[in-house]
């Protein structure tokens, strides 16, 4: 195997990430984290071997108990969940802080304070996105959670976050809240099953980096998106905009460019 990063919080305190694969003959595949309190021995305290293409590509120590490691679950995945490994006890246990990011590989990391930080990473089709970790929850382990189910046809689309399987959370270029957006058909066409009351009418008008389409709920006014769930209607053009809710902050999202369209805005997921 061979080491892809390093961070010290100081002399004696440092955080490395190595990786090998299988295939390329490595008869220890996997990916580690070593961590050193002396600043001399480094000491394996975590592997991940779930598919025998996991990846750790980046480290960032935050101080001298805390840090992070990003990669993946599996090299070239197109659906392989991220992996953002946070320990908050030098290195004895790790909390997957993905927020349901899939196929994406973290590249790197910085941090601006321990709850605001910013990460790089590429999928399997080598398009690059730029992530942002702001208000991070609270730093304590707590187990993964389940997987969520699938909606059932009279479970209402574009609610307040967290979303519901098959749904991006996200937030769009010009507006300070978020939504959940379902994505587009391929003839274009949107979930006609908002939260009640609403009468802002589903579109597809969004677009992610990748140029992958998703809908929204588009307005002209609030009294058209969900008042009762708290969700305002941000206006982005041409006196139209899209229904959103205040943003709660957790967890990394993906920052896209703007895409400049008549039909599409930013998507950021």
């Amino acid at each position: 195997f061979y080491f892809n990063d390093i961070s010290c919080f100081d002399e004696t305190h440092c955080v490395a990430v190595g990786e090998g694969f299988a295939r390329d003959g490595s008869t220890q595949p996997g990916a580690r984290v070593y961590v050193t309190s002396d600043g001399e021995t480094f000491n394996l305290v975590h592997q991940e071997n779930s598919t025998g293409a996991d990846s750790l590509m980046a480290a960032y120590m935050v101080s001298q108990t805390e840090h992070w490691v990003g990669g993946t679950t599996k090299s070239g995945g197109l659906t392989a969940p991220a992996l953002m490994l946070h320990s908050t006890d030098g290195g004895k246990s790790y909390k997957n802080e993905n927020n349901n990011i899939l196929g994406q590989m973290i590249t790197a990391f910085s941090f601006v304070s321990s709850s605001h930080a910013y990460a790089t990473s590429v999928n399997a089709m080598q398009s690059c996105s730029l992530l942002e970790l702001t208000d991070a929850p609270s730093p304590s382990p707590s187990p993964s959670p389940s997987p969520s189910p699938s909606p059932s046809p009279s479970t209402p689309e574009y609610e307040k976050p967290p979303c519901q399987a098959g749904e991006a959370e996200a937030s769009v270029t010009g507006t300070s809240g978020k939504l959940c957006a379902p994505p587009c058909s391929a003839s274009g066409s949107c979930p006609q099953n908002p939260p009640k009351d609403v009468t802002a009418t589903p579109a597809c008008i969004l677009q992610d980096q990748s140029g992958n389409h998703y809908c929204a709920l588009e307005c002209t006014k609030t009294s058209e998106c969900d008042q009762a769930g708290g969700s305002t209607c941000s206006i982005l053009q041409g006196g139209k905009g899209v229904c959103t809710y205040a943003a709660s902050g957790e967890g990394f999202q993906t920052i896209l460019t703007r895409v400049q369209s008549e039909k599409a805005e930013e998507l950021v997921v």
